[in-house]
């Protein structure tokens, strides 16, 4: 039961990162999507390895071609998708390894960002300048790829911190690092 719980919640979050991907939310700066904020919460949930897993599924899926992504493998923002994996990880096991509170989910969800901002940032660099041709500057990468997203990225890691607290309270169960 236990394996097939597990699997069947890595599969519902990959489902949720995939519509996530697609639920803009217009802001003054830049839309706000969905996308990350279910990255978060599937470290968070799953812990290190089911979130990992379930990230992995997501991108998998359009690796094979599935429309699950606004662009393709060969997109300079592939690199957010790759850091997502990595953030999921990052997420769950800070989760996992410290107290069950809104501060340890709230801050593994910016340890998280952290993680997916350093992944995905030079991988879209080194894929504008070497894949595109067009070399963007340090003040262009930090504007557009940092100072831009940033509120909207908080805001995420608040709300995965305190929708992560509301699952708890209501499917203990579902966390599968309790067990």
């Amino acid at each position: 039961m236990t394996a097939t719980k597990n699997l069947v919640l890595c599969a519902l979050f990959a489902a949720l990162i995939a519509i996530g991907t697609y639920i803009k939310i217009p802001t003054p700066l830049l839309p706000l999507t969905l996308q990350a904020l279910f990255v978060l919460l599937a470290g968070l949930v799953l812990g290190s390895k089911y979130g990992a897993v379930s990230v992995s599924a997501y991108t998998a899926a359009g690796l094979i071609g599935l429309p699950v992504f606004t662009g393709s493998a060969l997109s300079p923002t592939f690199g957010y998708i790759i850091g997502f994996i990595l953030g999921a990880w990052v997420a769950g096991y800070i989760a996992e390894r410290f107290k069950p509170c809104f501060m340890t989910w709230t801050l593994g969800s910016f340890a998280a960002m952290f993680v997916i901002y350093a992944v995905g940032i030079p991988y879209y660099y080194f894929m504008s300048k070497w894949y595109l041709g067009n070399e963007l500057g340090a003040k262009t990468l930090l504007m557009y790829f940092v100072l831009m997203p940033m509120p909207g990225d908080i805001v995420k890691c608040i709300a995965a911190g305190f929708i992560t607290g509301r699952l708890a309270m209501f499917f203990p169960d579902s966390f599968t690092w309790k067990r």
